[in-house]
């Protein structure tokens, strides 16, 4: 067995027994209680049966609840929080949250805000579990940032955007220990599910009905991270890791490391084909920077996807105007495998990608743009329509620019480096390829926007291709 094969093996094998320390951990919470003791704290509405303080109630007195199979649907006007070593069991029931709630589902009990500074020293959660259930919102369509699944402490009706970077149905962080599976989601506005600084995670079986935005939405300080079987349809990512991200989807920054997410499938329906995974250098409020790099990770049998977007992202600036503080950030040992891909169109169709600007609408599946150690594609399978788009490839690494109206979308100031590149068995339109760097593609840009800021090159090291170096 190579190098990169043991390295790959310690994921799985540290991810195995990590699975089966968090299912003991679960099977020790036996003082059990159904939903429906608690009744006459439901009360009733023109929507239904309002269930939010019997099951608040339920989770401060008992370790495993029941939400018992039922036509009728369990409506939230609120957000439950969930203290530790609790486990919700919801096979064959629906929760849905109110017409205009626009505050979160669920949360832990005790989550913390590191958009300031690092999330340290205080008192974590542990041992979180949800078997089961459809868990819906009532919208029909994205309402952006804040303005669904906000922020709001359990004790009160406050519905000020506390926690700005949070919108979702359901947030978990500043926790060890937690199982999602077995569990669909629907109408959710923002982010189906959000995590960040957590550690010991298993997503299992999970499926996304008619979402708007992303379906599992991964932050930084995130560590050992089981994900497979995740499919359906959403408005943005699929699944997201997002060690960097902006304030306004985030509050949790650092590394992601030790990651398996395998058996992905997203819905041809789904507006935007694509998975992000994005590095980046985060700066807090006294100036101090984090790393946010992600690690050795897995990502495995993929379907549905068009790009793979590897690269940082600040938030778009004006032309004139000092971009957003941002560096790239770090990548080791990820692997890509089993992964079938139909380049149809570039992700981003649109300014330079769309006219197939020669420099600047380079697009490919994987598109880099971190510092790399290691990075290996095993068993790819991509189709290129080059009569159409003569400018795709399988990798590109480099800045992207695209301005439109004055405003530029990416960072094409950044520079990046990947030192190995790995690939084995490639398969462009059925065939095996023989010559992969044609398919490799580095961008370096000369001030392409005349303001300062638009200089910036991506390299690569060196290139094996089935066990033989070529570069």
């Amino acid at each position: 067995m190579n190098d990169k094969e043991t390295s790959k093996q310690k994921i799985y094998d540290s991810l195995f027994f990590m699975k089966q320390k968090r299912e003991k951990e679960i099977s020790v919470l036996n003082d059990t209680v159904s939903l429906s003791a608690y009744r006459s704290l439901a009360r009733k509405t023109e929507e239904g049966f309002v269930w939010t303080q019997a099951l608040q109630t339920a989770l401060q007195e008992h370790e495993r609840i029941i939400i018992e199979p039922s036509e009728d649907i369990y409506f939230l006007d609120n957000t439950v929080c969930i203290p530790s070593n609790r486990h919700i069991e919801a096979i064959g029931a629906t929760v849905r949250l109110c017409k205009d709630c626009n505050v979160l589902m669920l949360r832990n009990e005790h989550t913390r805000d590191g958009t300031h500074f690092p999330i340290q020293g205080c008192e974590k959660d542990c041992n979180i579990s949800i078997h089961g259930g459809r868990w819906e919102e009532s919208n029909s369509k994205r309402l952006g940032y804040g303005a669904s699944g906000r922020y709001a402490p359990v004790s009160d009706d406050d519905e000020n955007r506390e926690f700005y970077g949070v919108s979702t149905c359901m947030l978990f962080n500043n926790i060890e220990g937690l199982s999602l599976s077995d569990m669909t989601f629907a109408h959710t506005a923002g982010f189906a599910v959000q995590v960040g600084d957590i550690k010991n995670a298993v997503f299992e079986n999970i499926s996304f009905v008619s979402c708007y935005a992303d379906g599992l939405h991964v932050n930084g300080g995130s560590q050992n991270l089981y994900l497979s079987h995740i499919k359906g349809e959403v408005g943005d990512d699929l699944v997201a890791l997002n060690a960097y991200d902006w304030q306004n989807s985030s509050v949790n920054f650092g590394e992601i490391r030790n990651v398996v997410c395998e058996h992905l499938q997203l819905s041809a329906s789904s507006r935007y084909k694509a998975i992000r995974i994005e590095p980046g250098v985060y700066r807090y409020d006294d100036g101090t920077t984090v790393d946010c790099g992600i690690f050795d990770t897995v990502i495995k049998d993929v379907r549905g996807i068009r790009t793979f977007k590897l690269y940082l992202q600040t938030p778009p600036y004006i032309l004139g105007e000092s971009p957003e503080f941002g560096k790239v950030g770090s990548v080791d040992n990820l692997f890509f495998e089993d992964i079938e891909i139909d380049l149809t169109a570039p992700i981003d169709n649109f300014g330079p990608y769309k006219a197939q600007d020669p420099l600047l609408g380079n697009f490919a599946a994987f598109e880099l743009g971190a510092n790399i150690g290691n990075i290996s594609f095993e068993n790819i399978r991509l189709t290129l329509h080059e009569d159409e788009w003569k400018y795709s490839y399988l990798v590109c690494i480099g800045p992207k620019s695209s301005c439109i109206n004055g405003k530029e979308f990416f960072d094409p100031y950044l520079s990046c480096h990947a030192q190995n590149l790995i690939f084995k068995n490639i398969l462009i339109n059925g065939e095996p390829v023989k010559d992969i760097l044609s398919l490799i593609r580095e961008i370096e840009f000369h001030d392409v926007n005349k303001d300062g800021f638009s200089t910036g090159k991506g390299t690569v090291g060196s290139i094996t291709f089935n066990g033989i170096s070529v570069k």
